[in-house]
């Protein structure tokens, strides 16, 4: 059965999910890159070090974001989301980067989680937020349509 996500379930999939996708423009052709990524209050915290990436973000800020949660080809559900970016400095590229630590550590290993400071401090690239303004989810199960 095929159907769309509500938007309790779009919050969810973007909440548990941990690697999504960015769609955005780079020298005007389409660019869509894997990333880590945290979701939190409405935004996507990601961080990037210099390339077509990071150049793409900074030329035009519109962004498209995708995540799905696929268990097989007829059980899955996946999130569209539309937003803004912006290239974080200060206080809130640390406290998006301490997001983004927080939530990638206990995947990382006990290694990275001892030597997690939480300061930012030294950290190379950007950290980056995107303020998504428009989202929507579609899904399939395997339950027999009607």
């Amino acid at each position: 059965m095929l159907g769309n996500l509500d938007p309790a379930d779009v919050e969810a999939e973007l909440c548990e999910g941990v690697v999504g996708r960015i769609g955005c423009l780079s020298d005007g052709r389409p660019y869509v890159v894997p990333v880590c990524y945290v979701y939190h209050e409405g935004c996507v915290y990601g961080h990037s070090m210099p390339g077509a990436k990071l150049t793409a973000l900074q030329q035009d800020g519109a962004v498209c974001f995708e995540v799905e949660n696929i268990t097989d080809l007829s059980n899955w559900r996946s999130v569209i989301a539309w937003g803004t970016t912006e290239l974080l400095e200060g206080t809130a590229a640390r406290e998006g980067l301490n997001l983004l630590l927080d939530r990638l550590a206990p995947l990382l290993g006990p290694e990275f989680a001892a030597g997690h400071a939480h300061s930012g401090a030294g950290f190379p690239g950007t950290v980056y937020r995107i303020r998504l303004t428009e989202k929507t989810g579609r899904y399939e199960t395997g339950e027999p349509r009607e």
